[in-house]
């Protein structure tokens, strides 16, 4: 399996707080069947979440390095989570945020309880780039718990979705599990992830029924999909929607 959103890279974000605690998250997936993480730090304009991709990739190499003499069999990638911004092309152009692995699609997380004005018209010149948009956990936001019938209008945007795992343990909430369980039954998601931020979560532990839910209100086959066969696509940036 790989997991495409995840906050491993330690003490740059409100993720992973010590290289011993990424290292801990990292067997854990390890142990779970996973096999390729993407990490994906939150970048966030005008918060302390801006680290730069000097930093990032000197974060990931020495993860990388760990896990390798720990003997823990995982291939490691790099991402951001991008809060949407206006400026989102420069500031790749500047090296500021990275990519799903250096390819065409962007993970892009909007605000949780109010609407960005400027989505469409920014998603829009995304998509003249070539960027393939992956929208990060939909169902957590308002909008859409709201009136679901407004994901259809990102989907046409050209937006792939993202959906938290977790989300059915109700870990964020009534509302985003019933988000997440209508969304998944519609064969909506692109890709399903942890968005895993620390080692002590339950989510280990919880991850063999979250599986056995997804598969019993969909099918093995769509998990995998999810689970496999489309990461591995963000992975070698294959186009998914023309």
């Amino acid at each position: 399996m790989i997991d495409t959103h995840t906050h491993i890279l330690y003490g740059i974000d409100d993720g992973s707080r010590s290289l011993e605690e990424s290292i801990s998250m990292l067997r854990n997936l390890s142990a779970l069947g996973f096999t390729k993480i993407i990490a994906t730090p939150h970048y966030i304009e005008n918060s302390e979440f801006i680290a730069g991709n000097k930093q990032k990739k000197a974060l990931l190499k020495e993860l990388k390095e760990k896990i390798n003499e720990e003997n823990i069999p995982l291939e490691l990638y790099l991402g951001n989570e991008i809060f949407i911004q206006d400026n989102i092309i420069e500031k790749i152009y500047n090296q500021e945020i990275y990519t799903l692995n250096n390819t065409s699609f962007m993970l892009i997380e909007l605000p949780l309880l109010t609407k960005f004005d400027f989505t469409e018209d920014l998603f829009f010149e995304l998509r003249k780039k070539g960027v393939q948009i992956v929208l990060a956990h939909p169902e957590r936001y308002v909008m859409f718990q709201q009136n679901l019938k407004l994901v259809n209008s990102f989907i046409e945007m050209g937006c792939l979705l993202q959906g938290n795992i977790d989300c059915l343990s109700g870990k964020y909430g009534k509302e985003a599990k019933k988000t997440f369980i209508k969304l998944l039954e519609k064969r909506k998601y692109f890709v399903l992830a942890s968005d895993i931020h620390h080692a002590k979560t339950g989510y280990f532990e919880r991850f063999a029924k979250l599986k056995k839910e997804v598969i019993k209100l969909t099918s093995e086959q769509y998990f995998n999909d999810l689970m496999i066969n489309n990461p591995e696509k963000i992975l070698n940036d294959e186009i998914v929607i023309d």
